[in-house]
């Protein structure tokens, strides 16, 4: 892809790709190359598509428009939203995997289902998605109200609806009684970019600034950066600040996994992880190994024994009781 203000810089450019790909005996694809304008219509393109995003320009007032970089409007607003061919794969898998899972009880289809809607939820959660989020919903929607009716083909709407859908926060929910749920794409909130501070630099020394900026990372995990935002970008273990390439885990508090609350969770460095689990285990082998070691040494020896003292009777009275056995004579 080559951006440029001017056409016959582009046109230059495009020669220019042309010689160097020939060199190494390539050409360039004509159904897949074009020249557009993200702004104006240009040999009938408007805006362009690329990893599944749509880019355009819509001119608006004064009052939405953008700025350059020193204030000025600039009379139009760039939008960048997921594009109808990825909006159209994506609800044509997921249509292919229910049609494939018509027999599979409810729980697992929500299993299946649900790390692709987020995944892609994710993918998309930077950009303009609200409308995609909740058009992309009222599509699955219609997809589950088929799947209920080929399962229970002789069963009317209200009885599939009050066997699979729920009342879950005031709206429809296609659940499981055990508490399992479907996860809608209108979950995922909207994460916007958010600009650098003045003249801020990941070299100024400001660490706190770009710790607590951290969490607005759009592949920052949500849980991650609620921790962030609870411990002001501080490790809880080392008490240093989170740097950009510093490899984050979420540690429990109480060493419970099955309690999952955020208050029982703490965001530590990989280092301090390992550090904390290897004193813990350390601290549990001393409390526990010599104190029994003692007390069974103490309860063994008798009153006026040596270790060595009492080894030594032992090994007589071994001696003698070998002897009795071979000459038939058993003491249990």
């Amino acid at each position: 892809m080559v951006l440029h203000s001017d056409l016959e810089k582009l046109h230059q450019a495009e020669q220019k790709l042309i010689d160097w790909l020939a060199d190494m005996g390539l050409d360039m694809n004509a159904k897949k190359t074009r020249i557009t304008h993200t702004l104006m219509p240009y040999e009938g393109n408007v805006g362009f598509d690329l990893l599944g995003f749509s880019v355009r320009q819509f001119p608006v007032g004064k009052t939405h428009t953008g700025k350059d970089t020193v204030g000025k409007p600039l009379g139009f607003k760039t939008i960048i939203r997921p594009s109808k061919e990825a909006i159209k794969r994506h609800i044509l898998a997921l249509n292919q995997r229910m049609k494939q899972m018509r027999s599979y009880p409810q729980w697992k289809l929500i299993k299946e289902l649900n790390p692709v809607i987020w995944g892609w939820s994710n993918y998309y959660r930077t950009v303009a998605s609200s409308d995609t989020f909740s058009a992309s919903d009222r599509l699955v929607w219609f997809q589950h109200q088929s799947w209920d009716s080929r399962r229970h083909s002789r069963k009317k709407r209200s009885w599939t609806d009050a066997q699979y859908w729920k009342q879950v926060d005031g709206r429809d929910t296609f659940c499981t009684p055990p508490g399992a749920k479907l996860r809608w794409h209108r979950d995922t909130a909207i994460q916007r970019h958010e600009k650098v501070r003045g003249t801020a630099s990941p070299y100024d020394g400001n660490l706190l600034y770009w710790s607590q900026r951290l969490k607005t990372h759009p592949l920052m995990h949500a849980r991650k950066a609620k921790l962030l935002h609870q411990q002001k970008g501080r490790c809880r273990w080392c008490k240093r600040l989170f740097r950009d390439e510093d490899s984050l885990e979420i540690d429990h508090i109480d060493h419970h996994h099955s309690n999952n609350a955020l208050s029982n969770r703490m965001l530590l460095h990989l280092h301090c992880h390992d550090e904390r689990h290897s004193k813990l285990t350390k601290t549990i082998i001393e409390k526990k190994a010599p104190k029994n070691q003692g007390k069974k040494a103490e309860r063994e020896l008798p009153d006026g024994y040596s270790q060595d003292e009492w080894d030594a009777e032992m090994a007589v009275i071994k001696e003698r009781i070998r002897k009795l056995e071979q000459e038939g004579i058993s003491l249990k």
